[in-house]
């Protein structure tokens, strides 16, 4: 199987020709420039092995958009522009890239640290370890779509499935309300974000044994919610 690559520049020219030589150097290339909202959901629905992003694009900030894009994903992020600015390489760092590399830049330079990169990152996390989102009572497994709540098999529907996804990726993060809605119902043009509130009761009510003194997912009052990455064993047997 091709790692997967997206690339997210400004500049067509750059894109083509970036696609046309990761394609015949054996990945599988997407390109894309668009709005910050179509580009995380192209993030969401490829599940790239790196992301090249341009720091400059029309619509959004390749630094913001990564700071939105690291809400739900630590895939490599390989940052790119025509400003040779060590402060702009610091921040770009700082906002969760991987790398920065100023243009004009050798192709076969690129395609090393692309390697490099995702071979890091298969290293860092094997191939089990990436499928399954383990905590004390609860096993999620996002390629199966899949859940165990003590060792019971939890049927979910695909919404509240990524919403327990997102959460469970990023443990003790706290999660706007607005900005969960945004993440996975973005495709209503218009819609009421108290579903998130009711996909939430719902999460609680298949997964966690006292719903009403929940132990997985946390309300943060006056903010939204966040996934208790500290829950121990002991919590999960004692509460009967």
């Amino acid at each position: 199987m091709r790692d997967k690559i997206i690339i997210m520049d400004d500049d067509a020219d750059t894109r083509k020709l970036l696609v046309q030589y990761l394609s015949e150097h054996g990945f599988e290339a997407v390109s894309y420039s668009y709005s910050s909202q179509a580009s995380i959901t192209l993030i969401h629905s490829h599940d790239p092995d790196l992301i090249i992003l341009d720091v400059s694009m029309p619509y959004v900030s390749g630094l913001d958009l990564c700071t939105e894009l690291r809400k739900f994903s630590d895939k490599p992020v390989l940052f790119t522009s025509h400003h040779a600015d060590d402060s702009l390489g610091i921040e770009a760092l700082n906002r969760g890239g991987d790398e920065y590399v100023a243009k004009p830049f050798s192709f076969d330079v690129l395609h090393a640290r692309i390697k490099a990169h995702i071979r890091r990152y298969k290293r860092a996390f094997p191939v089990h370890q990436r499928h399954l989102i383990l905590y004390p009572g609860l096993e999620i497994d996002p390629s199966a779509h899949s859940v165990l709540s003590n060792g019971k098999e939890v049927i979910l529907s695909s919404k509240e499935f990524r919403l327990l996804v997102i959460l469970a990726k990023n443990p003790n993060r706290v999660f706007h309300t607005e900005t969960l809605y945004d993440l996975i119902w973005r495709d209503i043009k218009q819609g009421d974000i108290r579903t998130v509130m009711v996909h939430i009761y719902n999460l609680r009510q298949k997964i966690e044994k006292k719903p009403r003194k929940p132990l997985y997912i946390h309300t943060v009052r006056g903010a939204g919610y966040k996934f208790n990455g500290a829950v121990s064993l002991v919590e999960v047997s004692n509460d009967a």
